[in-house]
């Protein structure tokens, strides 16, 4: 079963406690996320566990899921695309010396205070994984789409090779003129 989650977090202390946020948060809560969906129902999913690294900096791992509806940009229709985000950040409260060791596969995340608004943080990492182009594999009402077979049905209608049967056909009936002259 699914808690309820906070609304606001401190990352340091969830990592010295060593726990773990399981909840959903409803899409409705993400204003900046509006623009880029053509719909705001349904919730977002996050499985994140807080824990230390060596150097005492919080750590968040774990998953972020989600089916957002987003308008195709070939037929201008909603779709569902499924958002699955797998976390690994590491949190600052200033900005990494360039000396500072970094751990792989982590990305770097800088707070200016120890509470952070935690539907803010899911929504920046949704908004970081929104595709740039959504289509359709195959858009349900594109009516110009062409069939399977549809480059065979082209290249058949095709109006140049109507001309070209026409040209054969007047070249044809010139000959047959000619040979009766």
């Amino acid at each position: 079963m699914l808690n309820k989650l906070p609304t606001w977090i401190e990352p340091k202390r969830l990592a010295t406690d060593n726990s773990r946020l399981k909840g959903a948060i409803a899409l409705t809560q993400m204003s900046r996320l509006q623009d880029s969906l053509s719909e705001m129902s349904g919730e977002v999913y996050i499985d994140w566990l807080f824990t230390l690294d060596d150097k005492q900096r919080p750590l968040i791992s774990g998953q972020t899921q989600a089916q957002l509806s987003i308008l195709c940009q070939r037929c201008l229709q909603p779709m569902l695309v499924p958002v699955e985000i797998p976390m690994a950040l590491v949190i600052f409260f200033h900005e990494p010396r360039e000396d500072e060791q970094l751990l792989p596969n982590y990305e770097v995340i800088t707070l200016p205070n120890s509470q952070v608004s935690l539907v803010g943080l899911i929504e920046d990492e949704l908004i970081l994984a929104l595709p740039q182009v959504v289509k359709h594999d195959r858009c349900p009402s594109n009516q110009y789409q062409l069939s399977d077979n549809g480059k065979n049905n082209f290249r058949q209608n095709n109006s140049f090779q109507v001309l070209s049967k026409l040209k054969s056909e007047h070249e044809k009936d010139n000959k047959k003129r000619n040979k009766n002259e």
